[in-house]
């Protein structure tokens, strides 16, 4: 059992994090309040080359960074956003990035289970090369099952924060995703081109009601919009120009299905664990 410290560096680079000393892109917004939240995730991403699946938890307290900003920037799955499109602002003119601040929280150990596999997760302390965010993350490593999985925290005895039992089944995999005329993922990794004018289609095979899905578009920066999952996602022609500038020099497409189960934990105001089935395709 390690944490996954190569896929979590690697993943914060993904999505903008510097080791320059700037910090990362984050929404800041200075009248938002201190705010603690959890997340225990499931993640299953099929790229083409094979699937593979990820397990992970955030425990953290912020100040001075939008909510919706923050699974990402702590490297969880997207929100899951209802409708619409966001794309992640960089700190504007006359930001001070003093005011912002996510501090990644240890709670104890945490137990997992999923069919025959017991397994502990330990708090791994994330290097300090970020000016925005800090502390421990929690990861598994090795051969997984995309099954059901139970989570249980018996919580840190000093500060009385992070008693919690969780449980819940993964959606289904994304099953006849096409985007256009073309299946993805697409065989052996290869890349999928966009459109060259006009609007974007996706579509899949409907999944429950109660699910959710984000659509990612990852380059020189990022676009993340939000649908119910009944089969279909269209982009106009005037959002597709953006997207296609956000991939001029190559990037990703991520297409999620969501599963959110929330739950009470000791000392957090919001915690919720994620079941994330992944589809992630390189774009051109």
């Amino acid at each position: 059992m390690l944490c996954r410290s190569i896929w979590l560096l690697s993943l914060f680079a993904a999505i903008g994090v510097g080791c320059t000393g700037a910090g990362p892109e984050v929404a800041l917004d200075a009248d938002v309040a201190a705010h603690s939240e959890g997340i225990v995730f499931v993640e299953r991403v099929s790229d083409g080359s094979g699937a593979r699946v990820h397990v992970g938890g955030r425990f953290f307290r912020s100040q001075g960074v939008r909510v919706e900003s923050l699974p990402e920037l702590v490297g969880a799955p997207p929100s899951a956003a209802v409708t619409g499109c966001t794309e992640r602002a960089s700190m504007g003119e006359g930001a001070d990035p003093t005011q912002a601040e996510v501090q990644l929280l240890d709670v104890g150990a945490i137990d997992a289970r999923a069919e025959a596999l017991v397994a502990r997760m330990s708090p791994h302390r994330l290097p300090d090369l970020w000016n925005v965010v800090s502390g421990v993350v929690y990861g598994l490593d090795g051969e997984l099952p995309a099954s059901a999985w139970q989570f249980t925290g018996a919580g840190d005895p000093v500060t009385q924060r992070g008693a919690f039992d969780v449980s819940g089944a993964p959606p289904d995999p994304i099953a006849d995703l096409r985007l256009g005329d073309d299946a993805l993922p697409l065989p052996g990794g290869q890349a999928v081109a966009l459109p060259r004018r006009g609007g974007l289609s996706l579509r899949w095979a409907r999944g429950a009601s109660s699910d959710r899905v984000a659509v990612v578009f990852e380059g020189a920066g990022t676009l993340s919009c939000g649908a119910r999952d009944d089969g279909t996602f269209d982009l106009d022609g005037h959002q597709v120009d953006r997207v296609r500038e956000l991939l001029r020099q190559g990037g990703t497409i991520s297409v999620h299905r969501l599963r959110v189960i929330p739950f009470a934990m000791a000392g957090i105001n919001r915690a919720s664990l994620v079941f994330d089935q992944v589809v992630r395709v390189r774009a051109e």
